[in-house]
């Protein structure tokens, strides 16, 4: 039994000592550190930014996330009141989760211009509901 265990340890040392020669044959390690890159500049616009004005740059991507309110449909006709201010971009994230509602756009030149969306109210099919309406707003100035 001692000459297997020695044979073991003795196997196990040796492929130790191989792998670390292995490895010391690659050369010294020098860590890679990737160039720097300018971040993208981005906001995250959603439920809480109802009815403010918020400041972005030309070129920033704005996302929109709006959560379905209890009682409503989720969000919809999520549009930008002046797409040469703020043009709406193909998010393909759009799709994600039930009740969540999400677009980006991009500040393409200097202005203002208002985010919109509306949802109308969860009805059962076939009970009287009321005609009401929300509607979500900001106001985005790009300088």
């Amino acid at each position: 039994m001692t000459f297997r265990l020695l044979a073991a340890v003795t196997g196990l040392l040796a492929g130790l000592v191989l792998f670390a020669a292995c490895g010391a044959a690659l050369g010294p390690r020098t860590a890679v550190t990737p160039a720097p890159s300018a971040p993208s500049a981005s906001g995250q616009v959603g439920d809480g930014d109802e009815g403010r004005t918020l400041t972005f740059h030309v070129g920033d991507t704005i996302s929109v996330v709006l959560h379905q309110q209890q009682g409503f449909q989720a969000w919809g006709n999520l549009d930008s009141s002046d797409h040469g201010v703020l043009a709406p971009k193909v998010d393909p994230r759009r799709a994600s989760a039930v009740g969540v509602t999400l677009g980006l756009f991009t500040a393409a030149s200097a202005g203002k211009a208002r985010i919109t969306a509306s949802a109308g109210m969860a009805c059962s099919p076939g009970v009287a509901c009321a005609a009401l309406a929300r509607l979500w707003m900001v106001t985005v100035e790009v300088v």
